[in-house]
C-alpha cells in the first residue's frame, strides 16, 4: 500500500470514526535509516563539546561502538555512544574509525553489539564461546580458551581442523581460534590477514586479543597480554606461547596489531 493511499483511509477512518478498525499497520521496519558508525580502538573521551579543554563526560573503553549524530565538525565526531551518552570524540584514527558501511537502525531499539572488524563475517553455522554482545573481557576469554585447547598441537603447513584436518599453520590457527571463540570467518591466509582483516591499531595501544602480524604476514598471532602471544609454528614447531618483548626476536619483527573486537 503506498503512502498516499494510506493517508486516504486515515483520512476517512478520522472522518467516520472508524479508526479502531483500520485493518493496515505501518510496519516498524518502514521507519528504517541508515547511520554511520564508529568504532574505539583504544580508550577515547567523550566531551562535552567540541574542544580538549571541554569537560570530558566520560572515558569510553576499546571496543565502544558510537552512532554519529548531526553537528560533527572537520576535527570532531559528535556522536552517541552504546549507553545513550551524547558527546564529541576527536576524529582521528588512531582513536576511533568507522566500520565498514552503514548500518540500519529503526524505531524499535535493538541490543548494542560491536560492529565487526573489516575482512571478517559472522558464520551462522557455529555458536561461538562469546557472542558479539559479550564484553572484551568476555571476547578476550573465550579466545584464549580456544587457543590454549590446542596447545602442543603440531604444524602442518595449510592445515585447519575446521576442515578436519590434523594441526594448523600459523594463519589457519589464528583463524580457527577467532571462528570458535567469536564466530568470526575469515581467510586463513597470512598475507590477507595481515591486508585486509581487522583495525590496525598503534603498537603502544596493543591488548589482549589483538591479531599481530609479523614481517608482514610472514607469521601471525594472537597477544595475551605482559608481552606474551600464543601461536602456532614460529620456531616451536607446535602452539604455544613466545615472548613479543621489545627486545625479543618476534618483538623486533611485529610490523602491524590489528584490533579484532
Amino acid at each position: 500500500m503506498s503512502f498516499k493511499s494510506f493517508g486516504r483511509r486515515f483520512a476517512l477512518a478520522l472522518s467516520t470514526g472508524a479508526l479502531s478498525s483500520l485493518a493496515f499497520v505501518a510496519p516498524i521496519h518502514a521507519f528504517a535509516a541508515t547511520s554511520t558508525q564508529l568504532h574505539a580502538v583504544k580508550p577515547v573521551f567523550l566531551r562535552s563539546a567540541a574542544h580538549l579543554g571541554k569537560d570530558t563526560v566520560v572515558q569510553e573503553p576499546v571496543g565502544t561502538t558510537f552512532t554519529v549524530e548531526s553537528g560533527s565538525t572537520s576535527g570532531w565526531w559528535h556522536v552517541l555512544d552504546s549507553k545513550g551518552r551524547q558527546g564529541y570524540v576527536i576524529r582521528n584514527t588512531n582513536w576511533v574509525v568507522q566500520s565498514a558501511g552503514s548500518v540500519r537502525t529503526s524505531v524499535s531499539s535493538a541490543p548494542s553489539v560491536s560492529a565487526l572488524p573489516p575482512g571478517v563475517t559472522i558464520d551462522p553455522h557455529i555458536v561461538p564461546l562469546a557472542p558479539r554482545s559479550a564484553s572484551s573481557q568476555q571476547k578476550f576469554q573465550a579466545i584464549l580458551k580456544i587457543a590454549q585447547s590446542k596447545l602442543g598441537t603440531p604444524y602442518r603447513w595449510g592445515h585447519n581442523e575446521d576442515r578436519g584436518q590434523y594441526g594448523f599453520d600459523c594463519s589457519n590457527f589464528t583463524a580457527y581460534v577467532y571462528h570458535h571463540a567469536l564466530g568470526y570467518k575469515f581467510s586463513g591466509a597470512s598475507l590477507v590477514q595481515a591486508r585486509s582483516v581487522g583495525w590496525t591499531v598503534p603498537r603502544n595501544s596493543m591488548q589482549p586479543g589483538d591479531l599481530l602480524i609479523f614481517n608482514n604476514g610472514g607469521h601471525v598471532g594472537i597477544y595475551i597480554g605482559h608481552n606474551q602471544m600464543i601461536e602456532e609454528g614460529g620456531g616451536l614447531g607446535k602452539v604455544g606461547y613466545l615472548s613479543v618483548a621489545p627486545n625479543s626476536y618476534w618483538g623486533k619483527h611485529i610490523t602491524a596489531v590489528k584490533r579484532m573486537f
